[in-house]
């Protein structure tokens, strides 16, 4: 492949991911909506839909992300994509870390790197679990793996997926696909000197929305006009 050719595969995923980011934004218009309204069953049903948007979008991102232009070489894009999106998201920031230094050796790097895997596991590997179930029909109720018998944890944790964590993995992925565009584009310049600015924002955003819940959204809401 060559660059003209990644560099159209880049476009090409820029253009998905601004479209999910205008889906997001009228999906999470919708469920303010009816949180609102009090309608549990729009809130639930909209909010399986945004899970799968979610997930959706943070794939489009990974591939635009690792087709960026002047980034990693063809061979090395085959290598990642091959992993899958979550094992090809921990290879991606991996390759791109080793051109900053050697994180076995560099203590500070080796921190970045475990932070930056964290949120990973976190927020991108673990949503995918919701998304494989919805995407194959166990919206309220979920099978275990053989569908030989029902996957109780799994089934209650359906029943409490929660649209403003959809909200806040958005948001957290963003700042994610802001440092990991830094480390592929500028590993020696712009990811050492904007690296700690994303991390404080990101900690930051956590920290303000640890205590968020539906029934203070509501209240929230409810202080505010209906925009149209």
């Amino acid at each position: 492949m060559t660059d003209q050719e990644i560099l159209e595969i880049h476009m090409i995923q820029s253009e998905n991911v601004r479209f999910l980011n205008r889906v997001i934004k009228l999906l999470i218009k919708d469920i303010n909506l009816h949180i609102r309204k009090s309608d549990d069953f729009q809130v639930n049903a909209k909010t399986k839909i945004f899970s799968l948007v979610y997930s959706a979008w943070s794939e489009a991102q990974f591939v635009q992300i690792l087709f960026t232009p002047h980034g990693f070489l063809y061979p090395e894009i085959l290598k990642i994509k091959d992993k899958g999106v979550v094992a090809g998201w921990k290879l991606m920031i991996e390759q791109a870390i080793n051109r900053v230094g050697d994180p076995a050796v560099d203590n500070n790097l080796k921190n970045k790197l475990d932070k930056l895997n964290g949120i990973i596991k976190q927020y991108i590997e673990a949503p995918y679990a919701f998304r494989n179930k919805i995407a194959h029909g166990q919206w309220v109720r979920a099978l275990n793996k053989d569908k030989a018998s029902e996957n109780q944890k799994l089934t209650n944790d359906l029943g409490q997926l929660d649209p403003l964590e959809i909200y806040k993995r958005v948001k957290i992925h963003g700042f994610l696909g802001d440092i990991v565009r830094d480390l592929i584009q500028s590993p020696k310049k712009a990811f050492n000197k904007n690296y700690l600015k994303h991390i404080s924002k990101l900690e930051e955003f956590i920290e303000d929305t640890k205590n968020w819940t539906l029934i203070g959204k509501k209240e929230r809401l409810l202080k505010k006009p209906i925009q149209r």
